[in-house]
C-alpha cells in the first residue's frame, strides 16, 4: 500500500469515540494495547490489511488483526438471531433509526476495522474500530444495490452495547 493514513482533527474526535468507554460506541480498543488513535495511526501504518473492501469510488475498509493474536479491544457487532428480542432496543442515531443489543459482557476481538476516503494527500480515515467490517448504515442516498445490501446488513445484525450495573 503505497498511500499513508491520516487522521484530521474533525475525525479524531469520532475515533476517539472508540477509545473511550462512552455510550457513543459499542466497541472500544483496550487502550492499555493501542493507547489512541494516534497510535492505531502508526500501527496500521506499518502493517498491511488482510483484506480491503471497497465501498464507493474513494471510500474502502481495510480489515487488521492484530500481530500477535490477541484481543485488542471488544466488538460492537453481533447477529441479531443470537440475542432475544428483550434484550434490543432502537434508537435513532444521526437521523436513522438503529438496533442496539444490551448484553452483560462485549466479546473480545483481535480484528479491528478502518474506514477511509482516498484523497491526494493519503488515506483519511474517517472511523475505525475493533471488530470486522460492518457494513455502512443503509441511507437514502446510495445507489440502489449497496442500499440493499446494506439494509440486508443491518437486519440481520446488531449494534451491541454492553449493560450499565
Amino acid at each position: 500500500m503505497s498511500k499513508l493514513f491520516y487522521l484530521s482533527v474533525a475525525q479524531r474526535e469520532h475515533v476517539a469515540r472508540h477509545f473511550l468507554q462512552t455510550d457513543l460506541a459499542g466497541s472500544h480498543f483496550y487502550t492499555d494495547v493501542i493507547a489512541s488513535p494516534e497510535a492505531l495511526l502508526l500501527i496500521i501504518n506499518d502493517i498491511l490489511p488482510e483484506q480491503v473492501i471497497s465501498q464507493s469510488k474513494a471510500r474502502s475498509a481495510f480489515s487488521f488483526t492484530s500481530k500477535d493474536g490477541l484481543p485488542i479491544g471488544t466488538c460492537g457487532l453481533a447477529f441479531r438471531r443470537d440475542l432475544r428480542e428483550e434484550q434490543i432496543t432502537r434508537q435513532v442515531r444521526e437521523g436513522y433509526t438503529i438496533e442496539i443489543g444490551f448484553v452483560d459482557r462485549l466479546p473480545e476481538t483481535n480484528q479491528f476495522c478502518v474506514i477511509a476516503d482516498e484523497t491526494t494527500e493519503g488515506l483519511s480515515i474517517i472511523t475505525a474500530f475493533p471488530g470486522g467490517y460492518a457494513r455502512p448504515f443503509a441511507q437514502k442516498g446510495q445507489p440502489p444495490e449497496e442500499y440493499a445490501l446494506n439494509k440486508l446488513f443491518w437486519e440481520e445484525h446488531v449494534l451491541l452495547k454492553q449493560k450499565q450495573s
